[in-house]
């Protein structure tokens, strides 16, 4: 069970994420993490499809997403 765990516990401030779709959300999205909390973490929505321009206006480009739904696909370190 520890194992489970220990790749979300991972993710910190700066990490890029794929997260799935929810809510009113259609389609995935990915975006940098700006906080992190217990078992979830607060992504600014940076790439989503355009189908979903209007869900992530009315969510100001944020979304609440669980840890273990939450994919690091890189950091703030790579770009440089």
């Amino acid at each position: 069970m520890a194992d489970e765990t220990t790749d979300t516990t991972e993710i910190k401030i700066g990490d890029y994420v794929a997260a799935k779709k929810f809510g009113p959300l259609e389609h995935n999205f990915t975006g940098e993490v700006t906080k992190v909390y217990d078992n979830s973490v607060l992504v600014e929505i940076r790439d989503y499809d355009p189908a979903d321009k209007t869900a992530v206006g009315d969510m100001n480009n944020r979304a609440v997403v669980r840890k273990s739904a939450a994919k690091i696909t890189g950091n703030k370190a790579d770009e440089n």
